[in-house]
C-alpha cells in the first residue's frame, strides 16, 4: 500500500489508477528506478488479486514468507521472487542492505530400513551432523562478543563487481568474500577460542525416527527445528528418508507385495503345500489342491497379506507368480509303459498324417535363450506402442485379485 500511496481500504479502481500513475513515475525510458518499477509491479500484482490481496492483508509478506520457509503454509500465485524485491527496497536503493538468509540451511539423511519395519512399524536412530549456534560467543564469533562491520562489503554481506566490455557496463553481485555473507568481521586477535571465528560448532544430533506400520518407501519424516543452526535465525529443518531394502523374498508394490514361488510339474499336476514366513513372523500355509493344474508363469492372490495401509486400515493383497519347474530332458527317462500310462492320464497328443511318398526335412531343435532386448522386441513388431505391451508381459504388472 505504501508503495502505491493508497490506503488498505482502496478499491480495486483506485489501485489500478495509483499503479498506473506510480508506473509512468518510476518507468526507466523517463529517468525512474528500474528496482522501483519492480516493486511498482509487484505491489499492484499482489494488490489487484482478491486472493493475494487476502493473504497479504492477513498476514503481510514477513508473515508469509516464514510460513512458506517452514512448509506449513501454501500461498498460490506467490514465489520467493516476491519477498526478495520487497526486502531489497526496505532501504533504499543504494544496495546498502540485501536479504539475508534468516534460517539455517535444511539436512537430508537416507534411513536404511527393513520391509519388516515397514510392515510392522518401528523406532529407529538417525544420527545427523549439524551446525549449532557457539554457546561461548553466543554465535558472534568474538570472545569478548565484540564485532565490526565488514571492510570488503561495507557491512551488506555482498560485493559488487564491474565489467565494462565496450559501451557496456555489467555489474554482478555475489555473496562476500571475505565475511561470507555475515556482513561482519572479527578481529583475528579477538577470535572465539571455541568456533575459532566461525560462530558456529560441529555437533551430532541423535534423532528418534518413528517408522508407522505401512510405511512407504522413500517416505520424509521431518523433524523442524533440528537442521543447521545459524545465529540470529531460526534453525533449518531435518528430513529423514526412509530407503527400503531390498527383501530376499517379496517384492512391494504400493499395498500389494509380489513373490514367486517355484514349483515342479508334479506339484503343479498333483497339488502341493508350501509354508511362506509372512513379514511378521507367522507361518501361512499354501495348499493347492490336486487337478487344478497352474500355468507356467501364472499368477495367485492371497486377498489381505499385503502391507497395511494406515489411510484405510485395511491391508493389500500377496500375490505369487509360479515358475513351473519342467524334467530336465537330460535326467528324465521313462519306461515304454511309463509312456504308455503317461499318455493315457494326460489330455491326447495331436496327430498328424504324414504321406509315405513325400520327404520331409528333419532338423534338429536346440535351447535358445530369448534375453530381454529379444522379448521386447519380438513384441514389439512395427509398432512402437506395443512395447508396453511387451513390458507388461516381462513384469508383475496389472495383477488384480478377483472377489470370490
Amino acid at each position: 500500500y505504501n508503495v502505491l500511496g493508497v490506503e488498505p481500504s482502496a478499491t480495486q479502481d483506485e489501485i489500478t489508477r495509483a499503479a498506473r500513475k506510480k508506473a509512468l513515475e518510476h518507468h526507466p525510458d523517463r529517468g525512474g528506478s528500474h528496482e522501483m518499477m519492480q516493486q511498482v509491479n509487484a505491489a499492484r500484482d499482489i494488490l489487484s488479486d482478491p486472493e493475494k490481496r487476502r493473504a497479504y492483508d492477513q498476514y503481510g509478506l514477513k508473515g508469509m514468507q516464514s510460513r512458506m520457509e517452514n512448509q506449513d503454509f501454501h500461498f498460490p500465485g506467490f514465489h520467493n521472487d516476491i519477498f526478495d524485491i520487497f526486502n531489497l527496497f526496505d532501504h533504499g536503493s543504494t544496495h546498502r542492505h540485501t536479504t539475508r538468509s534468516t534460517k539455517g540451511e535444511d539436512i537430508k539423511q537416507v534411513l536404511q530400513v527393513t520391509l519388516e519395519e515397514l510392515y510392522a512399524g518401528s523406532t529407529r536412530v538417525a544420527v545427523i551432523d549439524r551446525n549449532v549456534v557457539c554457546e561461548s560467543c553466543r554465535g558472534t564469533g568474538s570472545s569478548d562478543g565484540v564485532t565490526r562491520r565488514c571492510i570488503n562489503c561495507d557491512g551488506t554481506g555482498m560485493e559488487t563487481s564491474i565489467h565494462r566490455a565496450g559501451p557496456f557496463i555489467h555489474q554482478t553481485r555475489r555473496e562476500c568474500s571475505v565475511c561470507h555473507g555475515s556482513g561482519d568481521m572479527t578481529d583475528p586477535k579477538n577470535r572465539c577460542r571455541t568456533c575459532y571465528g566461525k560462530k558456529v560448532n560441529r555437533e551430532e544430533k541423535i534423532l528418534d525416527v518413528n517408522i508407522v506400520p505401512g510405511g512407504a518407501d522413500c517416505e520424509t519424516v521431518k523433524f523442524h527445528g533440528e537442521g543447521h543452526q545459524i545465529p540470529n535465525g531460526t534453525p533449518g529443518t531435518a528430513f529423514v528418508i526412509l530407503k527400503q531394502e531390498p527383501h530376499r523374498l517379496f517384492e512391494r508394490r504400493n499395498d500389494n507385495l509380489f513373490m514367486r514361488m517355484e514349483i515342479n510339474l508334479t506339484e503343479c499336476l498333483c497339488g502341493f503345500q508350501r509354508l511362506i514366513k509372512s513379514l511378521d513372523n507367522h507361518e501361512i500355509l499354501i495348499d493347492h489342491p490336486p487337478g487344478k493344474p497352474i500355468l507356467p508363469n501364472s499368477y495367485r492372490c492371497l486377498k489381505g497379506y499385503g502391507m497395511p495401509n494406515r489411510n484405510t486400515h485395511s491391508y493389500g493383497d500377496l500375490i505369487i507368480q509360479f515358475d513351473v519347474k519342467f524334467p530336465d530332458e537330460t535326467n528324465f527317462h521313462l519306461t515304454e509303459s511309463q509312456r504308455v500310462q503317461l499318455e493315457s492320464i494326460l489330455p491326447a497328443k495331436k496327430r498328424i498324417q504324414l504321406n509315405n511318398t513325400q520327404r520331409y526335412e528333419k532338423p534338429e531343435m536346440n535351447e535358445y535363450y530369448m534375453n530381454r532386448e529379444d522379448f521386447k522386441r519380438n513384441h514389439r513388431g512395427d509398432n512402437d506402442d506395443d512395447d508396453d505391451d511387451a513390458e507388461s508381459h516381462y513384469h508383475r504388472q496389472g495383477v488384480q485379485c478377483h472377489q470370490q
